[in-house]
């Protein structure tokens, strides 16, 4: 063999080297370059002149059968790679996601689907990150599907703070990770980059006017700020990223309720309230008022009976007891899966508990201008309002009273009372109808509490949605982003052996193994 001949196979091999180089470099420089040309030269000179040694052999060479087998496996390679390019060219210029999780953890709520959907104007987000803040590409991700869920109605980008930092002072953003959002001449941002604050400052930007809202205070009702398990600071900040403004009132000072008022809350008061403060509560709620009132069993010296005798109602003398559904060890927490038809609770996707609730009581004969509602009941017969619950919880005959029970109900009061034969047909609301008040009363003032309205039951929802629908801010009356729920694995020690040994020993053994076999069976 000729020297030439010797390196005519080094020549080929070394082409296709530089070739395998030049791509290299074009790819990592995003367009052919001086040196891609270069190294791609090289490339074809050394092919050109290992075929020009001997073309005769060079054709042989790729005649073969090796040669075929490595072709064929080299096409089939480029084409596995196409593929994979078109497709993720598809992906990018159409996104859509399947979220195939339980929970559905990585779906917009409909909360946020419907403030996309009902934007007025065109928004423009503009998330602000430095280069290796970790929430940036959560938040990519969530602007993207709010671009995609919104029909075009919502754009966004992503200023990098490091390389463009003019641009994060012209914007008076001090903190990394703001995304500001705008909307014609209005502005709003956040600084937590998840959807519940995105969506929130959405809300803010859609309707900038807040409502206000006042918690009755002076009888021992549950404290908005008191962040222990029996407290309600989370609901306070929960009544916030809903768009309104929360403050405490006493009646007992004021003597009246404020005239910014939108709603007024009371929860479970313990002593009773003086006829100055129960005249105030009446002639709010006759000047268009609105309420959410909350009551615990047992409470007979809150005279809250005063406050709803206005509409027929009256609180249960007992706590409810469930031997179906509640939980094993605790019959008095209801969990409710039996909804009413009203718009409060139809989206509920998630059951709501109920701790420790009483009934609240319907008339047969209710006034022609008034609307009750059960939003909350117990499922059948096996229910009963326990009315001694310091002896044994079963059903009394002729002393307690059995279910089903109601656990809360909407009121609505007009005006102008349409006559019998005048009702609008079901699920149409009637155009000439003129609201005087309206409200919810809910057996228990334990089901927002710290402890419960965390957790990823229907609680949240079931309060926030009674809220819009007596301020009737019914666009976010809806499901809001979801609570995480956090889920553990337990594994016992041999179990957890067995996932690590599998991890790094046992599967690469058997893969070794079958290989053995098969190079035996071919040998």
């Amino acid at each position: 063999m000729t020297i030439l001949e010797r390196i005519q196979g080094p020549f080929a091999a070394l082409g296709g080297v530089a070739f395998l180089i030049a791509l290299a470099v074009a790819m990592v420089q995003g367009e052919v370059t001086g040196v891609a040309r270069i190294v791609l030269a090289v490339a074809l000179l050394l092919f050109g002149g290992a075929v020009a040694i001997d073309p005769q052999r060079a054709f042989q060479a790729l005649i073969r059968r090796e040669s075929r087998y490595g072709s064929n496996a080299t096409l089939l390679t480029v084409a596995f790679i196409g593929i994979l390019v078109i497709a993720n060219v598809l992906a990018i210029r159409f996104h859509y996601r399947w979220d195939l999780t339980a929970q559905r953890d990585f779906s917009l709520s409909e909360s946020t689907l419907k403030i996309l959907s009902e934007m007025p104007q065109p928004v423009h987000a503009t998330a602000y990150f430095s280069g290796g803040l970790a929430d940036r590409a959560k938040t990519e991700q969530l602007l993207k599907e709010y671009e995609a869920r919104s029909g075009g109605k919502l754009t966004w980008e992503v200023v990098d703070t490091f390389s463009e930092p003019g641009r994060a002072r012209a914007a008076g953003v001090n903190v990394d990770g703001t995304t500001k959002f705008r909307m014609g001449d209005r502005v709003q941002d956040t600084i937590t980059p998840d959807e519940a604050h995105l969506t929130t400052a959405l809300i803010k930007l859609v309707n900038p006017t807040p409502l206000k809202v006042y918690f009755i205070t002076g009888h021992g009702e549950r404290e908005l700020d008191k962040f222990d398990e029996s407290g309600y600071s989370e609901l306070k900040t929960q009544v916030q990223a809903d768009n309104y403004v929360v403050e405490p009132v006493n009646l007992l000072a004021t003597r009246q309720v404020p005239a910014d008022a939108a709603a007024i809350i009371i929860a479970a008061p313990k002593s009773p309230y003086v006829d100055d403060e129960l005249a105030a509560i009446n002639r709010y709620l006759d000047a268009k008022g609105r309420l959410i009132l909350m009551v615990d069993p047992l409470q007979p010296q809150a005279n809250v009976d005063q406050i709803i005798k206005r509409w027929d109602l009256t609180i249960g003398q007992g706590v409810a007891i469930d031997a179906v559904s509640s939980l094993p060890q605790d019959p008095t927490t209801i969990l409710v899966q039996r909804y009413g038809l009203s718009p409060i609770v139809k989206d509920l996707a998630a059951f709501t508990v109920l701790p420790f609730v009483t009934s609240v009581d319907i008339p047969n004969l209710i006034k022609r201008s008034v609307d009750v509602s059960a939003l909350a009941m117990t499922v059948n017969d096996r229910s009963w309002l326990e009315t001694d619950i310091a002896t044994a919880l079963r059903f009394d005959e002729g002393v307690d009273k059995r279910g089903p029970l109601t656990l809360a109900v909407s009121v609505e009061e007009v005006e102008n009372p349409p006559a019998q034969d005048e009702q609008p047909l079901p699920g149409f609301t009637d155009p000439n109808k003129r609201v005087k008040n309206r409200a919810v009363i809910i057996g228990t003032s334990e089901l927002v509490t710290n402890g419960l309205i965390k957790q990823p039951f229907g609680n949240r929802d079931f309060f926030l949605n009674s809220l819009n629908w007596v301020t009737q801010t019914d666009q976010l009356i809806t499901t809001r982003p979801r609570i995480e729920e956090r889920r553990s694995l337990f594994l016992t020690p041999q179990q957890s052996n067995f996932v690590s040994f599998s991890s790094f020993l046992f599967f690469p053994l058997i893969i070794l193994g079958i290989g053995g076999v098969i190079w035996w069976t071919r040998r």
